[in-house]
């Protein structure tokens, strides 16, 4: 019955990347050349100008439905109904400093679901737990070629893959830090970070990683950049390696037609390497992928311990462990198919296997499975979309050493914004 489920849902919803990890990168900020110094404004000054009533006020209604069905496991499928609402308050400009504060609330309608640490435990996990908190609030400053942010924010770099905010999940993740992006010199962004802490989408906050985070980004031409970052980590907390440093080097672009991109990145002993090639047909857009975590024991295994995982290694997100290194390690090849059609409906289809690189513990090594991924999304009107997904895992084999299980997730969302 689930391959017949799958395969109507694929078909009917047909094929998109950019959609599928549903990443809310902030907007960027124009950087603003300055002459002249100025001193610096204070509370009151920028309270007497007025600029506080100045200020943006927008808010973010999100209706959610969540299904669920792990096989094996001795639970119920999840069937979750969940809220989040979010309000966004950004003031103008005021000599180059301006403020601003997201404050959300992730709150389900039901109850029958289970997350990590809590909720219902006769049912299947979705990782929504309830939560109120500031996502976002932080003072910046624009000039001198340069932006600058202190407090909590999201921090999303490269493809998100390393950094990132999470966005798929409903609280999503940002960081306690101070930032500065500097562009003085001709085609190169310099970025520099130091968080404390971060607010992870289990709702909680995380004390015991403290960051500090540089990228490097190069327009090479029209067409083609490269980035090179270090992500350093220290870990507090117990039974992790203290320090957990990751280098790498980013290329992307696109020529005409054909985009590409593509990764490499150290740790330890452990690495990392994709690559993604796609064609825009008019009529529809063709991509490939691949890509290689290794495994191992101890220092071996690569960790995405701070990216969005959601948007890789497939949708019903059986391959979360990469956060914290899998034994086996993980090869994906996926091709997708994505298109535009009927005004503004987005469809997307992708298809991944995936393989182990290294043996496990347990003396399991191959294949651990296929997925069917499916995507349709549509705006409504201005200010409300609305998004259907489906993700369907097929184990392969019957190895009890093979850790993944079958499972069909599938997502319903209506977004209202204003």
């Amino acid at each position: 019955m689930k391959y017949i489920v799958a395969v109507a849902l694929l078909v009917s919803m047909g094929a998109i990347a950019e959609e599928a990890a549903k990443i809310e990168e902030p907007t960027e900020a124009q950087v603003e050349e300055s002459n002249d110094h100025k001193d610096w404004p204070s509370l009151d000054e920028w309270a007497n100008n007025n600029k506080l009533k100045e200020g943006t006020l927008s808010a973010e209604i999100l209706l959610g439905y969540e299904h669920s069905d792990l096989d094996g496991n001795g639970t119920k499928p999840a069937q979750a109904l969940l809220t989040r609402t979010r309000v966004n308050y950004q003031t103008a400009s005021y000599e180059g400093f301006d403020v601003r504060v997201q404050a959300q609330y992730v709150g389900p309608v039901n109850d029958h679901y289970r997350y990590p640490g809590g909720g219902n435990p006769n049912y299947d996990v979705v990782a929504d737990p309830e939560a109120f908190r500031l996502h976002q609030a932080y003072l910046a400053y624009t000039g001198y070629d340069s932006y600058a942010r202190i407090g909590a924010q999201e921090i999303v770099l490269d493809n998100s893959r390393f950094i990132g905010n999470i966005g798929w999940r409903l609280n999503a993740q940002s960081f306690n830090a101070g930032a500065i992006k500097n562009e003085s010199v001709e085609n190169l962004k310099l970025y520099y970070a130091y968080a404390n802490s971060k607010k992870e989408i289990n709702g909680l906050i995380n004390y015991n990683r403290q960051y500090h985070i540089l990228n490097a980004e190069y327009q090479l031409n029209e067409s083609n950049q490269i980035s090179a970052y270090a992500y350093l980590q220290r870990n507090d907390g117990v039974g992790t390696l203290e320090q957990l440093d990751t280098y790498g080097l980013r290329a992307w672009g696109k020529n005409d037609k054909i985009s590409h991109e593509a990764l490499l990145a150290l740790q330890r002993d452990a690495y990392y390497g994709s690559l993604f090639g796609e064609i825009d047909l008019d009529v529809v857009s063709v991509g490939f992928g691949a890509e290689y975590i290794s495994g191992g024991t101890g220092g071996e295994q690569f960790q995405t311990l701070n990216g969005t995982a959601h948007g890789f290694n497939g949708w019903a997100d059986q391959f979360l462990g990469t956060g914290g290194g899998l034994p086996g390690g993980l090869i994906d090849i996926y091709g997708q198919v994505s298109a535009t059609v009927i005004e503004k409906l987005k469809l997307m289809g992708v298809v991944h296997y995936f393989n182990t690189t290294d043996t496990t513990p347990a003396g399991f090594s191959g294949a651990y499975g296929y997925e069917i991924d499916a995507l349709a999304t549509y705006p409504v009107c201005k200010n409300f979309d609305v998004l259907a997904k489906v993700a369907y895992y097929i184990k392969d084999g019957s190895s009890a050493a093979n850790f993944t299980a079958d499972e069909t997730v599938f997502w319903l969302r209506g977004t209202l914004k204003f």
